[in-house]
């Protein structure tokens, strides 16, 4: 037995005409011919702007009067003239181009503020980069910078985000990368584990704090040759590298701590530095950007400023170079 809800449902009504317009607008280039067509008060010349063929023109203005129900040009003998509708929505269209062009304008222009977004992992973020970027834009006066701070998958290509600071191993798949720094990790702790840990293997005896996506105790032990692994150490876990140092500096334990994460650590006393011995980490921070757009004049300047402070910040950590006057301290 038929569905009587169905038969008895009238059939769908098609949208009038003025329905259908207000969904949507003419195709915009249909308006960038009637702008040439209206300034030169003729087809030809339009044409002649556009690089198309006059009737080419004319087709596309008649698209535009069927699309408005609304005639735009009276056809005269050897011209066209704007009606009285055509000579109001030539005046707005005008100033659209107008607003239009000067946007593209300032986008080619050098004198104009760029603006980028730094989005970078929270520990490096706030241990590093932010007490930097101040004086990045005193130096740049036409590049103003905003932070972001978050370990989430980055995507250029839908994020408005320029420039992304990631720990791995170099392996991003469509993004360029570059080291940040040839950085190293080294143990640090409060001033209260000085008494306690005067040689590698009494780190041993006390808690050895470890923060996922960092570099693990074994490697610096491998490279100090201690001998005896880490099977009767105390481990204490962090999911990210900026509570394991607050833990440390609270006197929790002795961290691992990359020399880019502590500079600013070290030089204020918060954290000590237990030993000369550094350890080379095989992962690092990388500066990630778009591989379309890494080369823009603006975001190719930040990303080299950025390595030559990451350079700076190692080797004043390792000792290698005194402090700099007007770093930040």
């Amino acid at each position: 037995m038929p569905d009587t809800r169905t038969l008895n449902q009238p059939a769908p009504r098609e949208a009038s005409r003025d329905e259908r317009r207000s969904l949507r607008l003419p195709p915009l280039n249909l308006f960038r011919t009637f702008d040439a067509a209206a300034r030169h008060a003729s087809f030809r010349l339009a044409a002649d702007e556009l690089c198309v063929t006059p009737s080419a023109v004319s087709q596309q203005i008649r698209q535009l009067e069927e699309f408005l129900d609304t005639r735009l040009f009276r056809r005269l003998t050897r011209r066209v003239e704007l009606t009285r509708e055509g000579s109001q929505l030539a005046a707005t269209v005008q100033e659209v181009m107008a607003m239009l062009s000067s946007s593209c304008e300032r986008l080619y222009d050098p004198g104009v503020p760029s603006v980028l977004c730094i989005n970078a992992v929270p520990a490096l973020a706030l241990r590093w980069l932010v007490s930097r970027l101040k004086r990045f834009m005193e130096e740049n006066q036409h590049i103003k910078v905003s932070l972001l701070a978050s370990s989430d998958p980055l995507d250029f290509e839908r994020q408005d985000v320029d420039i992304g600071v990631r720990w791995g191993s170099g392996n991003f798949p469509g993004m360029r990368a570059e080291r940040l720094a040839g950085d190293t990790v080294f143990p640090v702790a409060s001033a209260d584990y000085l008494e306690r840990v005067r040689e590698p293997l009494d780190l041993l005896k006390v808690p050895l704090l470890q923060a996922q996506s960092a570099v693990p105790w074994a490697t610096w032990f491998e490279a100090m040759d201690t001998g005896p692994g880490l099977a009767s150490a105390e481990v204490v876990y962090f999911n990210e590298v900026g509570l394991m140092l607050e833990a440390a500096a609270c006197g929790q334990g002795i961290a691992l701590a990359s020399s880019l994460l502590v500079e600013n650590d070290l030089r204020s006393g918060k954290l000590i530095r237990l030993f000369d011995t550094a350890a080379r980490a095989e992962e690092g921070f990388y500066i990630l950007s778009s591989e379309a757009l890494g080369e823009k004049p603006p975001i190719a300047r930040l990303r080299e400023w950025l390595q030559r402070e990451a350079y700076l910040s190692t080797e004043i950590v390792n000792g290698r170079v005194a402090s700099v006057p007007g770093r930040p301290e």
